[in-house]
This record gives C-alpha cells, sequence and structure tokens, in this order.
C-alpha cells in the first residue's frame, strides 16, 4: 500500500536549471497526475523497483544490470527511480533514472565497455556479454549525463500524456539535481518505430545496436538521447500550451514557483 503521504514537491529542491521554468513544469505536471487520481513520488530503494519488475513480468520485460544494484553501484546521491501510485496504493508506473559523467569519455565508449551496465564488468566481457555498436553521432553525448529506463506503465493506465509526463519528470529532476547537459537511453525498433519515442521529447537517435546479454539475450535496441536544451525547450513549450487551453489546477491555474524542500 502507498506508505508516503508526501507530494512530488516536497521532495524536490531546484538548484541548477531555470528555477521558475522548472517549478511551473513540476506543479503542472503532478496537478496532472492527480487529476487522473495518480500520485508520484521519488524512491531510492532499487530492491522494490526490481521487485515491482518481477510482480509485473507479463507485461514488462526483465530490466538490465544498470538498475540492479546487485550489478550496478547505485547510491542515492546517483540514482532513483519515479513511482506512480494509484488510489488503490498500486504501482501503474515507473522510471528509474541514473547520474553518469561522461567527461572524459563518450557514451558509445562506455556502453562498448560495459561500464554503465557493471560496476565490474571484466567478468562479463569474458564471458562474450557485449554491445554491438557502430554510432559516430552519439560520441556527441559526453559531459554530465542522465540514463533513463525501466519506463514502465500498468496497462490500464497507457493512456495519452502519462508516459511522457513521466519521462519529462524524470528528466528534468535530474538536470535540477546533477546540471545534466544529456539524457540518453535504449529502445526497441519496434517501440520506436511506432514513435513511442516521440513522447519522451525530442530525441536523437542511432538505431543498428545488438545488446547480447543474459538479461534479455540477443536485443536489437536503439539509442536514444537529447541535449538538455531541448528538454527545456520542450517543458516550455508543454507549459504554455497549457496555460493557453486554461486546463485546471489546484486554485483554478498554476501556483507561483517557489522553492521545493528538499528530499529525504
Amino acid at each position: 500500500m502507498y506508505d508516503n503521504p508526501r507530494s512530488l514537491l516536497d521532495q524536490i529542491t531546484l538548484v541548477h536549471g531555470p528555477h521558475e521554468l522548472l517549478a511551473r513544469y513540476f506543479i503542472m505536471a503532478d496537478a496532472m497526475a492527480r487529476d487522473w487520481g495518480l500520485r508520484l513520488r521519488l524512491r531510492c530503494d532499487f530492491d522494490a523497483l526490481l521487485e515491482i519488475n518481477r510482480e509485473n513480468r507479463e507485461t514488462w520485460p526483465p530490466l538490465p544490470p544498470i538498475c540492479d544494484p546487485a550489478h550496478s553501484n547505485l547510491r542515492i546521491d546517483s540514482a532513483f527511480w519515479l513511482e506512480g501510485i494509484d488510489e488503490f496504493g498500486e504501482t501503474v508506473a515507473t522510471e528509474f533514472a541514473r547520474f553518469f559523467d561522461f567527461t572524459a569519455t563518450n557514451v558509445v565508449e562506455e556502453i562498448r565497455s560495459l561500464r554503465v551496465y557493471y560496476e565490474h564488468p571484466e567478468p562479463h566481457l569474458s564471458a562474450g556479454e557485449c554491445v554491438e555498436i557502430d554510432a559516430p553521432a552519439a560520441t556527441a553525448v559526453r559531459g554530465r549525463t542522465m540514463y533513463g529506463g525501466a519506463i514502465w506503465v500498468r496497462p490500464d493506465w497507457r493512456r495519452a500524456g502519462l508516459t511522457r509526463i513521466i519521462s519529462h519528470v524524470c528528466a528534468a529532476y535530474a538536470h535540477t539535481r546533477w546540471n545534466t547537459e544529456f539524457t540518453w537511453g535504449f529502445m526497441t525498433p519496434r517501440m520506436h518505430a511506432g514513435g513511442l519515442s516521440r513522447a519522451y521529447g525530442p530525441h536523437e537517435a542511432a538505431d543498428g545496436l545488438l545488446v547480447r546479454m543474459p538479461f534479455r539475450g540477443d536485443l536489437p535496441t536503439v539509442l536514444l538521447w537529447m541535449r538538455t536544451g531541448a528538454l527545456l525547450a520542450d517543458l516550455a513549450a508543454s507549459v504554455e500550451a497549457t496555460m493557453i487551453a486554461g486546463e485546471r489546477y489546484p486554485h483554478g491555474k498554476i501556483l507561483a514557483p517557489r522553492a521545493l524542500p528538499r528530499q529525504d
């Protein structure tokens, strides 16, 4: 059951980025979720995320080792996940986010080395695990980055807008918390071709990747990435469109930005 009465806004502190825009977006996203009967919260219990994944395996494939504390060094200062909870206290939506500093490297090198997946990749490389990747454009993804994954919405909650809110809240919070320059992640070619990546924001993409790892076998994959400037422009467009449309929020309007308390 839902055991944390604190709202998403009570967990967030605005540090980096344009505070007024980010505050307006978080307030808007939280209010939209509540209008649907959904409560959002940030969590750092990664074993709980894995358990929810196991309980919903019929609609949610196994998570990669990048999300698993048994394989990755997941710390509360460098990773979190967003949970959407319905009125019955059941988890109906998730996304995992992790900070990577690629100042001296880039996302292609780190994927190829398996360092993004494993704290100690050497035994896995020796066992034949690999990612076949030829994506010169993606070498631009360097510096302070956020990986986003484990995006799941329970089938009865797959409505227009929820996936977009989940992914944008994670990327926006990661930016204000870690001063990220890029967000990035993976998607299956079928979902990418179906347009799902557009719901996550204005991403660039490289296809033709092949992930050879035990958690999914041989998995054809698309690498997605988004620059922070594109993210902020997308957030601003969402806020403006909502204001023009006159959507209803607490007190009949989008609340004025305010300092948001820090996450526990």
